[in-house]
């Protein structure tokens, strides 16, 4: 089963929109987004705000929430009706025996998983060969060690085969001037970054 994975979208609902047609195109059964589909800090008025949310659950098969939509509920940034949808939305998730977070376990909004230890823990807590983050930005791919606590930091460049290793991953983002997502195929236990261009 292949399956596209980004995260970060910040209000660029275009690129969302760009990552679901080249999905399709690779024939990626389901799309999922790691959060931060709105950003709360721009001063969006609340119809690009409501455009944001209803194009991400119409285009993704699952959709969680990031720091920034807990910002917009916080600050009452969201109409009644987009307010409504957002709050269905979970920062952890597991779908077909994958992990899913917005930030990290200890914290699934706010902490970025950008050390071993980190990496680590969230390893250890994954149902499966593969956990899945978001919010930090930067794709990234962590390997289970046998040195528990620590993950060991592999390279996101080609078609990355998982093997027997359990596996944690963080697509990049959709915002910023590179954006990237994941191509996983769950079957083959392969995952590939792709720039979106």
């Amino acid at each position: 089963m292949l399956v596209a994975v980004c995260a970060d979208v910040h209000l660029h609902v275009t690129r969302l929109a760009r990552v679901a047609a080249l999905a399709r195109e690779e024939g990626a059964e389901e799309l999922w987004c790691l959060g931060d589909v709105v950003d709360a800090l721009l001063g969006a008025p609340p119809a690009v705000l409501a455009d944001a949310v209803a194009r991400a659950t119409d285009l993704c098969d699952l959709v969680l929430a990031g720091n920034h939509e807990l910002w917009a509920l916080q600050r009452g940034l969201f109409d009644a009706a987009t307010a409504a949808a957002v709050q269905d939305w979970s920062a952890v998730e597991e779908r077909h025996g994958v992990g899913l977070v917005h930030g990290s376990l200890d914290d699934p909004y706010l902490e970025f998983v950008t050390t071993p230890l980190q990496a680590g823990r969230l390893l250890r807590a994954a149902p499966g060969w593969l956990a899945l983050h978001g919010h930090t930005h930067t794709r990234r791919l962590w390997a289970a060690t046998d040195t528990a606590p620590h993950a060991r930091k592999l390279a996101t460049r080609g078609v990355v085969r998982a093997g027997e290793e359990r596996l944690l991953a963080c697509p990049g983002a959709l915002t910023g001037s590179r954006p990237s997502w994941l191509l996983v195929d769950l079957r083959e236990r392969t995952l590939e970054w792709r720039p979106l261009r």
